[in-house]
């Protein structure tokens, strides 16, 4: 007569690994990326939901952490990373009310006039030069009148 044991069986039980106390290793590249624009994109988020502001941001900065070295080669990898950062943002949360000619319009327009960052640190979050931030702020973007057409946010410019 043959046994059948379970594969479980044979062996015992692995010990929960403690996911609190797990360290995981990131570039020091990375953590320096990370505290030089934490504080910008816990604002962006803020914005859009209070509430859940902290969770957004730190599953964008997971998405980038997983893409740090893809984002690293890119040409410019603070646009790279703003990019992904506000589609992140963009598809968890509904758009403010806000008529932009772009959505690089729209995205500065939060940083600065709804989060209260000044112009320079909103370009430079966005990983856009300042110029292309002034340019952009100086036009209007107002409540959209409720027949206008909204332009729909994208991650880029």
């Amino acid at each position: 007569m043959t046994t059948i044991t379970r594969p479980g069986a044979r062996f015992p039980a692995p010990a929960a690994a403690p996911v609190q106390g797990m360290d995981i290793a990131l570039p020091l590249e990375f953590r320096a990326f990370h505290a030089l624009h934490h504080r910008a994109y816990l604002a962006y988020a803020t914005a859009h939901t209070p509430a859940g502001a902290s969770d957004l941001v730190r599953g964008a900065f997971g998405t980038l952490a997983v893409n740090w070295a893809t984002l690293l080669s890119s040409p410019n990898p603070t646009a790279a990373a703003w990019d992904r950062v506000a589609a992140h943002i963009a598809r968890r949360t509904a758009p403010l009310p806000l008529s932009a000619v772009s959505p690089l319009h729209y995205q500065l327009t939060v940083l600065h006039q709804r989060a209260g960052l000044p112009m320079t640190t909103a370009a430079e979050t966005t990983g856009r030069d300042h110029a292309t931030a002034c340019c952009l702020l100086r036009r209007p973007c107002q409540r959209p009148p409720s027949a206008a057409v909204q332009v729909p946010r994208r991650a880029g410019p």
